[in-house]
Parts: C-alpha cells; sequence; structure tokens
C-alpha cells in the first residue's frame, strides 16, 4: 500500500492538490449555511428589515449551488484519479504475474492471482476515491461543526466534545475488529473463484462421471461460506 501511495499517486499529485482544495471550499460553503441561518432567525428577522431578509436567503441559496458543483466537481476529479491510478496498477500487477514462474503460480494459486487483479485492485479503487472524497471533507466538517457550534451556543459545543471520545473509540474499536473479517473473507472468495474455475474447466468430465449434484453441493457450501462473512461485516458495520 505505500508503494501505490508513493509510487503510483506521485504523477497525480498536483491533480489531486486542486482537488483536495476544491473539496476545501465546497466544505466551507456547507458549514456556513447553518450559521447564515442562525444569524438570520436570531438577528436579521427581528428587524423586520425584508431587503436583508431577502440578501441572506439568497446568500444561502449561492453557498448551497456553490458547495454543490465544487463538490461534484472535486469528486468527478477523485475519481478520474482512482481509476487512472487503478488503470496502471493493474497493466503492472498483470504483466508481473505474466512473469511468474510455474512454481509461483501454483503457490499463489490462480484464483488467488484472478482475485488480486481483479477485486484487490477494484478494492484499491474504491479506497482511493473515498479518501479523496471523505478524507478531506470529514475532518473540515467535524473541525468547522465544533467551531460554528461554539460560536452560535458554547455549552452545545461542550456537549457535542464530551461526546466525541466516545465515538472515535467506538469507531476504532470496529475498525480493528473488521480487519480479520475482511482477510477471512477473502480467503472464502479466494476459494470461491478456484471452485467455478475448476468446475467451468472440467465439466465435461464432471458430467461424464454424473458429479454434478457432488459439484453442486461444494459450490452451495462454498457460497453461503462467502454469505457469512459478508453478512458479518455488514451487521459489524451496521452495529
Amino acid at each position: 500500500m505505500k508503494k501505490v501511495l508513493s509510487v503510483y499517486l506521485k504523477p497525480y499529485y498536483g491533480r489531486m492538490t486542486i482537488g483536495f482544495f476544491i473539496k476545501f471550499i465546497g466544505t466551507i460553503l456547507d458549514l456556513w449555511l447553518p450559521w447564515i441561518l442562525a444569524y438570520m432567525i436570531d438577528t436579521i428577522i427581528p428587524q423586520q428589515k425584508r431587503d436583508r431578509i431577502y440578501f441572506w436567503g439568497l446568500a444561502m441559496l449561492v453557498c448551497s449551488v456553490l458547495a454543490l458543483v465544487l463538490s461534484v466537481l472535486a469528486n468527478r476529479m477523485a475519481s478520474k484519479v482512482a481509476s487512472d491510478v487503478t488503470e496502471t496498477l493493474r497493466h503492472d500487477l498483470f504483466a508481473r504475474i505474466m512473469g511468474l514462474s510455474n512454481a509461483q503460480t501454483d503457490s499463489l494459486t490462480k484464483p488467488s492471482l484472478i482475485a488480486r487483479l481483479t477485486t484487490d485492485t477494484y478494492n484499491v479503487h474504491q479506497m482511493l476515491g473515498r479518501i479523496q472524497r471523505i478524507g478531506v471533507r470529514a475532518p473540515i466538517l467535524v473541525i468547522g461543526g465544533v467551531v460554528v457550534t461554539l460560536t452560535l451556543d458554547p455549552v452545545l459545543t461542550l456537549v457535542l466534545l464530551s461526546v466525541m471520545p466516545a465515538i472515535i473509540f467506538v469507531t476504532y474499536y470496529f475498525s480493528k475488529k473488521s480487519i480479520p473479517m475482511y482477510t477471512a473473507l477473502q480467503v472464502s472468495v479466494d476459494r470461491f473463484v478456484r471452485l467455478l474455475r475448476e468446475d467451468i474447466a472440467g465439466i465435461r468430465v464432471i458430467k461424464a462421471l454424473s458429479k454434478m449434484d457432488y459439484e453442486k453441493e461444494k459450490y452451495d457450501k462454498i457460497n453461503q461460506e462467502v454469505v457469512n462473512h459478508e453478512k458479518k461485516q455488514m451487521l459489524q458495520w451496521r452495529w
């Protein structure tokens, strides 16, 4: 993973920096909305000046539109970077697989190599996209939300800050617990792909020996194993 971040992302540092800046501006505009609304309710509306109400209402509309446009633009840039990096990674991984010896291929197993070339690179693609989309927005929303809340209601800010350590602990606990689940799921997927590959390649032999029912039972067993691991992951994050 360090190699992906240091080598494959290096040509896109400039584009990512621009995307992060656009995302930063869009997030700041999102944070302005509750502050403007609170200012209108507490200060503008009691004055009963329609022109100022219209002005700040228009300001909220402009901030909303700009935040939406900048967020979409930043997300598109993030998706493009993630796609380009994944394309290069898949190309290099395929070239590396083609250079493996027979012993190395047998040791790693063909289904595992297929899964790494497809599923694993797809997971890398998802991770890179989410880091660029959420990695900038989430910290700014947390810190900015605390600052905005502090300017509006200091007491409510203390309540928010008192809850944050519990949230951080729960997030860390479940994240650490989910890592072995992902590992077990990947092993099950490798076995699933290997079984499919063997059955498809040997379909004639299976039919000739009347082993269809036996292979169906093997398939149902490994398929249920994959489903169980996926359910555990989903329940883990729902809790």
